[in-house]
């Protein structure tokens, strides 16, 4: 309320600031209210500090309620004054006074809170603030007078009541209180005197105590005399005791009994009987009797001859090893030794003492060592174990075998000193060190020299042996020679590269080197020449005179081109009678049609074959990278359209090839235009063929391969419109259709209960656009396609395009847990070097190896050694092209894990493959 008067006192002068009242007046008057509660403030502060026994209590109440009284009747008079009888009824005032009217309200409900505890107080206040507003509105309103201080007086009568109320309930708030406090005080006081009670109780506690502690303190000297004449007593026994303690605890420790024979009646004492063998001592009462129902049978002689010898005297102490039943029902290895320390009169052995120890776990070691000398002498790998400095402490018999040097010979030396090598692996062997003392071990490949100085390849594996503190104690080697495993990977690559009839490279071959060459020349902005050759004449002669004439032939037109000036290693066999010839840095077509001329010279002259004359033609094609196209098998299709048309003309001549041969066929653009149609007509399909898992003989997978559903022409199979595709840019969207397509129908097989994996191919326009991650992630999303359940087929040769970098896609593939095919293995770089980096899980052994697998020993070697390399690279084996069930018969036998091809099932529609599966599922249970 202090603040409060005083804040209304600058209301009401700004309020009437411009009412046309003088403004000192308004200043006196709000200077006046805010006086009169300064007042009030002072006396308040005052009043606070006297005490609530103070004599002068009632005057000081008395004297504040009276200037709350006075300062609620300067409000009214105010009001009246600021208000005068001509301004009662003013519109212009009609504001103020509501916005003034509405303060003085607020003002006495507040002041009802305030003072409502001391009733003289708030009644005075209320009566002297509205009876001065009441009487001038009734005698100054006019005819409204009455009305508006009837209105007034009402609203007062009723904020008086609602004081009255409200002093009631704080008094009754105050009488709670005060009884509160009452309540409060009394339970102090209880309280106090608990504490006084509890204090007198501990007293006599204490006092009680003290004297039982006197009382105990006599008895403890009456205890410690008696304690006195017992403890020499007792010292004896306690040694005693200590004694027979200790040297129980000793064999326990060392798991040994001791037994005590009494020879002339059979009475046997034992100790740890019981731990030893799991028996109760009364199971072994009588030494001779018991032991030879226990003892192996095979042991009991060896215990007979030990203890008669002691008897007799020939041995100093009885001593024997033998195997005894434990209560579990195993033989137990045991060592006894004992010796006869009572003897009768007429020197016979009466009583005998011994030890009895459990050496099962010894005999296990001594078995498990002499199984590992066993294993480190026979072992078909080289192993040497060193010291914690690399110096030879001893070699293994095969050690000898590979390298020459005996464990005699290398015993005490390091690694470095017996190796011919020199200087050469002294950086190789400090790398080696330096990794298996900070990582416990090292693998690898090096090179090395046996001791007649023959270099040898070998596989290293190094471990470090370590005690318990963690300190290196030994180094232990492994190592295995590489030189039968390279021969047969040098091998293998030629006979995977080359042709065995002509030597020269092969059609895997020639593509790998026109990828490279044309991925060269797009680096260096080089030209490429492709030159195709085909024989003409060749078949007829071939038909005729029969294949052992026609390989013949084809040997010595090889050798012909060989001995031309041209650069052997571009030279190649790709099918029957035609060749191809790749020419890197092309510069211009007169040096071709050059070499063209040689080649067609070099092939007419005749052969000379078991007594035939055979004469042969050449027709040439050559077609320009990147003139005529920038993609291999485009560069291909157009060396052929150029073969064809020099065969048009005749044969033995050259042509290069020219827009206009692709156009002269009518066909081709028709077909190239509805293919681009086809894609958004939805003219493709997709024809499952199935994958037979060869360990459970049931369907395992199936490869997605896509049919061109022409309408006028029939379904196409891949080879009619893959090719242009390729060269006309729109195998990517063809590719990543069959790959949604692919995925959508596995994840519909799947929903149905019916999961299999699918195998899709990816194109080398997919790889080069480097966005296949992106399109495989979108591809099952919005398929919502388990990854694990898509397989994607890739070539060897898209890999090697950019190695490093396709490398790094296809580990995000396989993170995603999408499946990875190697297609077509064994036409490309079929090479460890290469292979082991490749993240595949499987590998496709092409058609061309499976197609003669029964008559040819070359193609079974081959495939043997691929299924061989891919398990051992921890991949799986599928063989494709399996069209009979001897391929099946040979394929099983070699441990290959899955097969495709005709013999199962030709490619063929979702409903038909779907059944197919179900069919295999039914069958195999």
């Amino acid at each position: 309320m202090y603040l409060l008067e005083p804040a209304c006192a600058l209301l009401v002068v700004w309020l009437y600031w411009n009412s046309g009242i003088a403004r000192i007046e308004l200043i006196a008057c709000g200077g006046l209210i805010a006086a009169s509660a300064f007042v009030r403030w002072v006396a308040s502060l005052l009043f606070s500090h006297l005490s609530s026994e103070s004599a002068h209590l009632d005057n000081w109440r008395w004297g504040a309620t009276l200037l709350v009284w006075v300062s609620a009747a300067v409000m009214g008079m105010v009001v009246v004054y600021l208000n005068p009888a001509p301004a009662i009824v003013s519109p212009n005032l009609m504001p103020h006074q509501a916005l003034f009217g509405g303060v003085l309200l607020s003002l006495t409900i507040i002041a009802i809170t305030c003072y409502a505890i001391y009733l003289p107080a708030i009644i005075g206040y209320i009566i002297a603030l509205t009876t001065p507003v009441a009487l001038h509105v009734l005698l100054n309103g006019g005819s409204d007078g009455p009305v508006f201080s009837a209105v007034f007086s009402s609203v007062s009568l009723f904020i008086l009541l609602a004081s009255i109320s409200v002093h009631r309930s704080g008094m009754q708030t105050l009488a709670l209180q005060h009884k509160n406090l009452s309540l409060i005080d009394y339970l102090d006081r209880a309280r106090g005197d608990a504490e006084a009670l509890n204090e007198k109780l501990t007293r006599e506690i204490f006092e009680r105590k003290q004297a039982k502690q006197h009382l105990q303190e006599a008895n403890d000297r009456l205890e410690t005399i008696v304690q006195e004449r017992t403890r020499l007593l007792e010292s004896t026994n306690t040694e005693l005791s200590a004694a027979s303690q200790r040297l129980q605890l000793a064999l326990d420790a060392s798991n040994i009994g001791l037994w005590d024979w009494n020879v002339q009646s059979g009475d046997t004492y034992h100790s740890n009987f019981d731990r030893l063998l799991g028996y109760g001592r009364d199971r072994f009462s009588n030494f001779v009797i018991d032991m030879q129902q226990m003892v192996h049978g095979d042991d009991w002689p060896k215990i007979k001859r030990a203890m008669v010898a002691h008897f007799k005297g020939r041995t100093s102490r009885y001593h024997a090893v033998y195997r005894i039943r434990h209560a579990n029902g195993d033989w137990r290895w045991i060592e006894d030794e004992g010796r006869v320390v009572e003897w009768t009169n007429d020197n016979r052995a009466a009583r005998m003492i011994g030890t009895r120890r459990d050496i099962t776990d010894d005999k296990l070691a001594e078995d498990q060592l002499r199984l590992s000398a066993t294993v480190f002498e026979n072992a078909s790998e080289g192993i040497l174990i060193m010291d914690p400095d690399f110096h030879f402490l001893t070699v293994n018999d095969c050690f000898t075998r590979i390298t020459g040097f005996s464990d005699e010979e290398v015993r005490g030396k390091r690694v470095g000193d017996t190796s011919h090598r020199g200087e050469s692996n002294a950086a190789l062997y400090k790398e080696i060190a330096d990794t298996v003392r900070r990582e416990g071990f090292w693998e690898g490949e090096m090179n090395e020299r046996r001791k007649n100085g023959e270099p040898y390849p070998i596989w290293l594996q190094l471990s470090a042996v370590y005690d318990d503190d963690g300190g290196i104690t030994h180094y232990v080697g492994m190592f295995s020679d590489l030189t039968s495993r390279k021969e047969a990977e040098e091998k293998l690559q030629f006979l995977s590269n080359y042709d065995r009839l002509t030597g020269l490279a092969n059609r895997a071959q020639f593509r790998e080197k026109l990828h490279k060459s044309l991925a060269l020349a797009r680096l260096n902005r080089e030209r490429v020449a492709l030159v195709c050759l085909d024989l003409d004449r060749f078949r007829p002669i071939n038909d005729s005179l029969g294949h052992e004439i026609g390989d013949k032939l084809l040997f010595q037109a090889a050798e012909r081109l060989r001995a031309l000036d041209i650069d052997e290693s571009m030279l190649a066999r790709v099918g029957g009678d035609e060749f191809t010839l790749i020419i890197d840095n092309f510069r211009n077509a007169a040096d071709v049609e050059a070499l063209a001329e040689d080649i067609i010279q070099a092939l007419k002259k005749p052969f000379n074959i078991n007594g035939h004359e055979l004469l042969l033609g050449v027709s040439i094609g050559v077609s320009v990278f990147p003139d005529n196209a920038k993609e291999a098998q485009a560069l291909i299709n157009q060396g052929d359209l150029a073969v064809h048309q020099a065969k048009r003309m005749g044969g033995n001549n050259v042509q290069f090839f020219r827009n206009d041969m692709r156009a002269a066929s009518v066909e081709q653009l028709a077909l190239e235009t509805s293919l681009r149609k086809a894609i958004f007509k939805n003219e493709f399909v997709v024809h499952y063929q199935a994958k037979v898992d060869l360990s459970g003989n049931r369907i395992s997978g199936c490869e997605a391969l896509v049919r061109w559903q022409h309408p006028t022409m029939g379904l196409l199979p891949p080879k009619d419109f893959i090719p242009l595709a390729e060269e006309s840019g729109l195998i990517s969207a063809i590719s990543e259709w069959v790959l949604e397509r692919s995925c959508r129908q596995a994840a519909q097989w799947a929903k149905q209960g019916n999961p299999v994996c699918v195998s899709v191919n990816l194109s080398a326009q997919q790889f080069r656009k480097g966005d296949i991650v992106t399109i495989v992630d979108r591809v099952l999303e919005l398929t919502e396609l388990a990854p694990e359940l898509l397989e994607l087929e890739l070539t060897e040769s898209l890999i090697m395009e950019d190695l490093d970098k396709n490398i790094e896609v296809l580990r995000q593939l396989r993170e995603r847990g999408v499946s990875l095919s190697l297609d077509d293995f064994g036409t490309g770089y079929s090479s460890l070097s290469y292979l082991k980096r490749f993240p595949v899980d499987t590998l496709k052994i092409d058609r061309s190896f499976v197609e003669d697998l029964h008559n040819s020993s070359d193609d079974a070697a081959i495939t043997q050694a691929i299924i061989d390399m891919a398990h051992s690279l921890k991949m799986k084996v599928v063989a494709e092209g399996v069209e009979e069930d001897g391929q099946l018969t040979l394929l099983r036998r070699m441990g290959c894990d899955a097969i495709q091809g005709y013999l199962i099932s030709r490619p063929v529609p979702e409903p038909d493959f779907l059944k197919l599966l179900k069919s295999s599922r039914q069958a195999t249970g």
